[in-house]
């Protein structure tokens, strides 16, 4: 009978002993750590490295360079081989029941693919689910899932085939600047002069708003401001005209600014912002 050594220990379980078996997983992952990490240097010396397409790419060959990493490992312990057989052995109903449930995993990954290479939006972008009730900015796609945090500062985890087949409003596809439309209502008495004046000084005094008009249309006298009575409603006349800013974030501030400021204007100058009121008439007996 040979004599157990140091190399031997671990040989029931284990095809090349514990301590060969523990040092053959340490050079395994480091050797899969080297390659990964070359992998991402390369890939960022590519003039498009920081596109969704390329991130997906390093992230799929990552995986793929641990699974393989992990599989190699797991070869070196006995059982696993009788694992395989019995996985390969069994049932047709287990076999289903594994299909169905990777079937949501598989066609995420495929979601999120197909979201990388077309990128109907990215990392960065303002998007709104509308079916969903979901509105926030992008923060990061992963193979399985898409994470949008909202203006509340909360984060929706949103599975990637919901949001390769849903309506998405992207607030920030490729547009240089951003126009956000503002509704004011004032009363039937009230100048209409006046009050397209005071729009028009309010806008151009907002330091977000943008002036996006060509020299021809400058020329032709296009105004910065176009301001268009939308409707005569129930209460008042309904003003409509829109807030041009470079950024979205501005386009909230600017808009905001502009409704304070005419607020203000509007009182100094008499125009009166209608409001529904109720008349109630009590009958004595």
């Amino acid at each position: 009978m040979d004599e157990a050594t140091i190399w031997t220990i671990g040989d029931d379980v284990f095809n090349n002993g514990l301590l060969n078996t523990a040092l053959y997983t340490v050079i395994v992952l480091a050797v899969t750590k080297v390659l990964s990490t070359l992998l991402k240097k390369a890939l960022d010396r590519h003039p498009r490295a920081q596109t969704m397409p390329m991130i997906y790419l390093r992230r799929i060959i990552t995986f793929i360079l641990y699974a393989i990493a992990v599989f190699s490992i797991l070869s070196q312990v006995k059982f696993m081989a009788h694992l395989g057989v019995s996985l390969l052995g069994a049932t047709s109903v287990v076999t289903v029941i594994v299909g169905l449930a990777a079937q949501a995993t598989f066609g995420n990954f495929i979601s999120g693919f197909i979201i990388s290479i077309f990128q109907p939006f990215k990392v960065g972008d303002f998007v709104s689910l509308s079916e969903k009730q979901i509105a926030g900015q992008v923060k990061e796609i992963t193979f399985r899932h898409t994470v949008i945090r909202s203006i509340e500062n909360t984060e929706y985890v949103i599975p990637n085939s919901v949001m390769d087949s849903a309506v998405i409003e992207n607030r920030a596809y490729g547009q240089e600047f951003y126009k956000r439309m503002i509704n004011v209502s004032v009363g039937y008495d009230s100048d209409t002069q006046l009050v397209r004046k005071l729009i028009t000084d309010t806008v151009l005094a907002a330091p977000e708003f943008v002036d996006v008009r060509t020299e021809e249309e400058k020329a032709a006298g296009v105004p910065a401001v176009n301001i268009r009575l939308e409707n005569f409603g129930a209460s008042g006349l309904e003003f409509i005209f829109f807030m041009v800013s470079s950024t979205l974030a501005d386009s909230y501030n600017g808009a905001s600014r502009i409704r304070l400021k005419l607020l203000e204007e509007f009182r100094k100058n008499g125009i009166t912002i209608p409001y529904q009121t109720l008349d109630v008439h009590v009958k004595q007996n």
